[in-house]
């Protein structure tokens, strides 16, 4: 048996760590909505990446709140 069971929503079964990818995915689009007015973007070579990582960084975090 599993740690942490299986959610089933309206008949789907859902991972636990599907909910935290939407918690940091949120958090994600949040943080990046407040980071474009503060002009950080002129200073990074290449916002895909850093996007990436932050993405990366936040998931983590959350995840070891969650976990």
């Amino acid at each position: 048996m599993s740690l942490l069971p299986v959610m089933v929503i309206f008949g789907l079964s859902f991972p636990p760590v599907f909910f935290v990818l939407l918690v940091s995915l949120v958090l994600f689009f949040i943080l990046r909505r407040l980071l474009q007015p503060t002009g950080i973007y002129d200073f990074v070579w290449h916002p895909a990446l850093f996007n990436t990582a932050l993405y990366c960084c936040l998931f983590y975090l959350v995840s070891s709140l969650f976990f």
